[in-house]
């Protein structure tokens, strides 16, 4: 098995949600879960944040770039989940993000709807940003001169008539 190639970084900030799925009368304390690559990271449980709670935690996750898994390697899957201190934690609701356009662009932050087989569940709101280990690619518009015509100077200057003034080609007078 060879190794994978490693494309960059990929920084998450899972920074708070809203909405939240709430299965019992008790403010809960929920926790966040981010997964990559077959690397799963998850937030501290916010204590009694019910519904909205806050975390503000960042994570990295290599990206890799697996010839036959790149669609396995461009899903981000995040989801909130209910700490449970006796028990088995309960989901509250995941959302899967692509992260394609954020290697392209190179930043992301939005609210992610998260959803269970119950249907809507809250959103989460991410930050990502990625960070390339290649140079950066050299992103220039196309420019409205031609290579050639770039550093030349013009041929002749021809000045605008005044304004006010209309100039017309000479044409002679209308005999009567």
């Amino acid at each position: 098995m060879s190794q994978s190639k490693e494309l960059g970084t990929l920084v998450v900030v899972i920074l708070k949600a809203r909405h939240l799925h709430q299965p019992s009368f008790y403010k809960q304390d929920p926790y966040a879960q981010a997964a990559l690559s077959g690397q799963t990271q998850r937030t501290k449980p916010e204590p009694k944040g019910g519904q909205h709670p806050v975390w503000d935690e960042e994570f990295r996750f290599p990206v890799l770039a697996d010839p036959g898994k790149d669609k396995v390697n461009r899903k981000l899957e995040v989801s909130c989940w209910k700490d449970e201190p006796r028990a088995e934690d309960k989901l509250l609701g995941k959302g899967i993000i692509d992260i394609e356009s954020t290697l392209k662009t190179g930043e992301f932050d939005d609210w992610v709807p998260l959803e269970t087989s119950g249907g809507a569940r809250g959103e989460l709101y991410l930050e990502m940003t990625f960070y390339a280990n290649a140079p950066p690619p050299l992103n220039r518009r196309p420019s409205k001169l031609r290579q050639s015509d770039r550093l030349t100077r013009p041929q002749s200057y021809n000045p605008r008539p005044a304004q006010g003034f209309i100039t017309f080609p000479f044409a002679p007078r209308p005999t009567e």
